[in-house]
């Protein structure tokens, strides 16, 4: 064999060999934030759902296009809750159609996701008795009963449309997802168990007649009879007392990814911040509803005539006054939506900038329930 011979044949050999000792090709990695199904967002897509009291569709007004759709429901709408992602119709008699609406948000904190799939009904629970608290986040949905039962769900699978059971809880008024954990509300203590009714050992505080809840960035709150429990992700709580006058029942309202909301009982409004673990009254009456623009220093309260104001949280003075009225308050971190059922219309309002209206958006139905997904 001649030497350029004998150099090929080499150099054939150690190729061949390369190519049988490489690596294959490394899969490629499933990318951050990837959602089966789902297409992520530069940006958020929230949409208004509402529903007619006692109507059969959900409608979903996308608050960017301007554009409207709905889901045909199995029952009378006569109360909706929502959680970011699922809206629950409750027909107030012991049956919730759960309805993914299509849009949600996703907080790592440090920064966020946005998603948008179809939506779609995912069924009807049967409970055994009419709900009165339905509380969704993380990895779980409770709805709790008037027979003092509550039935958790597995919120993953509603996630890929499902609806699966977990466990039910007895002789429990209340129960918040938070931190992997229940915190539930049982013989005038607030408890932590996990997602099976078992206790961690973690957590009891005091706590009679539980009305109203908040998942926030600093912690959850409970309101109680006469005082507010805030609860770490350590499970570690705090109780922050109430003046003598009871908290209200309505519930917090509050902008997403904040540390404050607020709440009313038409004769004053109540602010707490999770983070500072800080609980204040604000006398005045007539409030009808209230919601936390989350600066610390205000508060946006609706009045029984459908008047909406910014209030000043250290005074109780009211600031500025909406050129329009509603009946129902929800807010977003830029805007609050203000829904006006006789005109079929929902009001946007620029809570930064003097209660300025913002747009004037125009609805098929009217919107008696209106809640805000995808925030």
């Amino acid at each position: 064999m001649t030497l350029t011979r004998l150099l090929a044949a080499t150099v054939a050999t150690l190729t061949l060999a390369a190519c049988a000792d490489a690596p294959e090709p490394a899969a490629e990695a499933t990318p951050h934030g990837y959602v089966a199904g789902a297409e992520e967002l530069p940006e958020p897509r929230p949409a208004i759902a509402y529903a007619t009291r006692g109507g059969d569709r959900l409608h979903l007004l996308d608050l960017t296009g301007e554009t409207e759709t709905h889901v045909a429901l199995r029952v009378g709408a006569q109360r909706i809750v929502e959680d970011g992602r699922f809206v629950y119709v409750d027909a107030g008699d012991g049956r919730v159609e759960i309805v993914d609406a299509g849009v949600w948000t996703v907080d790592h904190t440090d920064h966020v996701h946005y998603y948008r799939a179809p939506a779609r009904s995912l069924g009807v629970l049967t409970l055994d008795a009419p709900a009165t608290t339905i509380a969704g986040a993380g990895a779980h949905t409770a709805i709790g009963t008037t027979s003092g039962r509550v039935t958790v769900l597995d919120r993953r699978a509603l996630e890929s449309g499902a609806i699966v059971e977990r466990t039910t809880l007895g002789s429990a008024t209340l129960a918040v997802p938070y931190a992997d954990a229940l915190l539930v509300a049982t013989g005038g203590r607030l408890v932590a168990t996990d997602a099976d009714g078992r206790r961690t050992g973690k957590l009891a505080v005091a706590c009679s007649a539980p009305r109203g809840w908040a998942v926030l960035r600093g912690g959850a709150v409970i309101a109680c009879e006469n005082s507010v429990v805030r609860v770490k992700e350590r499970l570690t709580a705090v109780t922050l007392p109430a003046s003598a006058v009871p908290l209200p029942t309505t519930g917090w309202a509050y902008r997403p990814r904040s540390n404050e909301a607020a709440t009313t009982d038409g004769t004053g409004i109540w602010s707490v911040n999770a983070s500072t673990g800080t609980l204040r009254h604000v006398p005045g009456r007539d409030r009808a509803a209230v919601a936390s623009p989350a600066d610390g220093a205000t508060v946006l309260a609706l009045d029984s005539n459908g008047v909406l104001t910014s209030v000043d949280l250290n005074r109780g003075t009211v600031l500025a006054t909406a050129s329009v009225r509603g009946e129902s308050l929800t807010l977003d971190v830029n805007r609050a939506y203000l829904a006006e059922p006789r005109a079929r219309v929902v009001h946007e309002i620029d809570y930064r900038d003097g209660l300025r209206t913002a747009r004037t958006l125009r609805v098929s139905a009217r919107p008696d329930l209106a809640v805000e997904v995808g925030r």
